[in-house]
């Protein structure tokens, strides 16, 4: 009997386990991608225009100097495009907040 105590108690503790990683991830997509790269870059401006989010530095004329570009196009694998100072990263899907470190670091 007590054996089938403990496997209850298990199993209850894994199901609530569920439960709540699968709330916390739910959480973390409805927020947009904006949103989540201004949090991981606060050092820089972020602005969306035209469904591309642009990560900018403000120069001395208080005007964005555009470094990266990050652009979601289903249709296409991940891609980087250097354009002088500027970059582009174009990828299939949201990118996780670890990807864009990596990707990003070079160039920021």
């Amino acid at each position: 009997m007590e054996k089938y105590l403990v496997v209850a108690i298990v199993v209850v503790v894994c199901i609530l386990l569920v439960i709540y990683t699968q709330r916390a991830e739910g959480s973390s997509s409805q927020k947009s991608l904006k949103e989540i790269v201004q949090k991981e870059f606060p050092q820089y401006k972020v602005i969306e225009k035209n469904q591309i989010i642009m990560i900018c530095e403000i120069n001395h004329r208080n005007e964005p100097d555009e470094l990266i570009f990050i652009r979601i196009d289903p249709n296409q694998k991940k891609n980087i495009r250097t354009f002088g100072r500027r970059v582009t990263f174009t990828y299939s899907k949201q990118p996780s907040i670890k990807e864009m470190r990596k990707d990003f670091a070079p160039y920021l």
